[in-house]
Protein backbone atom coordinates (compact mmCIF):
# COMPACT_ATOMS: atom_id res chain seq x y z
CA UNK A 1 0.00 0.00 0.00
CA UNK A 2 1.54 3.65 -0.66
CA UNK A 3 1.35 5.75 1.93
CA UNK A 4 -0.43 9.20 1.33
CA UNK A 5 2.16 12.35 1.34
CA UNK A 6 1.47 16.44 1.18
CA UNK A 7 3.57 18.44 -0.59
CA UNK A 8 3.82 22.02 -0.02
CA UNK A 9 6.13 24.44 -2.37
CA UNK A 10 8.06 27.14 -1.25
CA UNK A 11 9.27 29.87 -3.22
CA UNK A 12 11.37 32.74 -1.42
CA UNK A 13 11.77 35.62 -2.98
CA UNK A 14 16.04 36.78 -2.00
CA UNK A 15 17.72 40.10 -2.10
CA UNK A 16 19.93 40.05 -4.62
CA UNK A 17 23.29 38.70 -4.34
CA UNK A 18 22.62 36.69 -0.74
CA UNK A 19 20.94 33.39 -2.83
CA UNK A 20 24.65 31.52 -1.74
CA UNK A 21 24.56 32.84 1.84
CA UNK A 22 20.57 31.94 2.21
CA UNK A 23 21.92 28.34 0.32
CA UNK A 24 24.09 27.75 2.69
CA UNK A 25 21.77 28.96 6.04
CA UNK A 26 19.01 26.63 4.31
CA UNK A 27 21.48 23.70 4.44
CA UNK A 28 23.39 23.87 7.21
CA UNK A 29 20.56 25.09 9.74
CA UNK A 30 17.24 24.21 8.87
CA UNK A 31 17.47 21.35 6.58
CA UNK A 32 18.95 19.02 9.46
CA UNK A 33 16.15 19.80 11.61
CA UNK A 34 13.25 19.53 9.19
CA UNK A 35 14.56 15.97 8.73
CA UNK A 36 14.40 15.20 12.33
CA UNK A 37 10.77 16.06 12.14
CA UNK A 38 10.08 13.50 9.60
CA UNK A 39 10.29 16.03 6.00
CA UNK A 40 11.67 15.33 3.16
CA UNK A 41 12.81 17.72 0.75
CA UNK A 42 11.25 17.10 -2.90
CA UNK A 43 13.62 18.98 -4.51
CA UNK A 44 15.36 22.89 -4.39
CA UNK A 45 16.06 25.23 -7.57
CA UNK A 46 17.53 28.33 -7.77
CA UNK A 47 16.26 31.05 -10.39
CA UNK A 48 19.62 33.46 -10.39
CA UNK A 49 18.14 35.80 -13.22
CA UNK A 50 15.02 36.13 -10.58
CA UNK A 51 17.23 35.80 -7.42
CA UNK A 52 14.20 33.14 -6.41
CA UNK A 53 14.66 30.21 -4.30
CA UNK A 54 12.44 27.30 -5.31
CA UNK A 55 11.68 24.09 -3.23
CA UNK A 56 9.37 21.75 -2.04
CA UNK A 57 9.11 19.72 0.82
CA UNK A 58 7.10 16.72 1.72
CA UNK A 59 5.65 14.66 5.01
CA UNK A 60 4.43 11.43 4.90
CA UNK A 61 0.72 11.81 5.56
CA UNK A 62 -2.24 13.39 5.25
CA UNK A 63 -2.74 17.70 5.15
CA UNK A 64 -3.51 17.42 9.33
CA UNK A 65 -0.32 15.53 9.31
CA UNK A 66 1.97 18.31 7.50
CA UNK A 67 0.63 20.94 9.55
CA UNK A 68 0.58 18.91 13.00
CA UNK A 69 4.20 18.50 12.32
CA UNK A 70 5.18 22.00 11.14
CA UNK A 71 3.57 23.32 14.03
CA UNK A 72 5.45 21.29 16.43
CA UNK A 73 8.63 22.13 14.18
CA UNK A 74 7.61 25.80 14.15
CA UNK A 75 7.67 26.02 18.05
CA UNK A 76 11.09 23.86 18.54
CA UNK A 77 13.85 25.66 20.29
CA UNK A 78 15.99 24.28 17.39
CA UNK A 79 14.10 26.02 14.92
CA UNK A 80 13.89 29.30 17.45
CA UNK A 81 17.54 28.85 17.42
CA UNK A 82 17.84 28.64 13.55
CA UNK A 83 15.74 31.43 12.84
CA UNK A 84 18.21 33.26 14.91
CA UNK A 85 20.87 33.24 12.14
CA UNK A 86 18.99 33.86 9.40
CA UNK A 87 20.42 35.90 7.21
CA UNK A 88 18.18 39.05 6.63
CA UNK A 89 17.55 38.99 3.07
CA UNK A 90 13.78 37.46 2.48
CA UNK A 91 11.82 39.79 0.09
CA UNK A 92 8.39 37.69 -0.10
CA UNK A 93 7.73 33.71 0.66
CA UNK A 94 5.07 31.81 -0.72
CA UNK A 95 4.11 28.24 0.64
CA UNK A 96 1.53 26.25 -0.96
CA UNK A 97 0.24 22.61 -1.01
CA UNK A 98 0.19 21.16 -4.67
CA UNK A 99 -0.94 17.94 -5.44
CA UNK A 100 0.66 15.02 -7.92
CA UNK A 101 -0.51 15.67 -11.42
Amino acid sequence: MLLAKTVQLRRYQIVPGMLEEFRAWLNQEVLPIRDQFGFHVEFMYVDNKNSEFIWAVSVHGSLDDFLEIQNLYDASDERLAAGMKRPDCLVSVDTRFVDEN
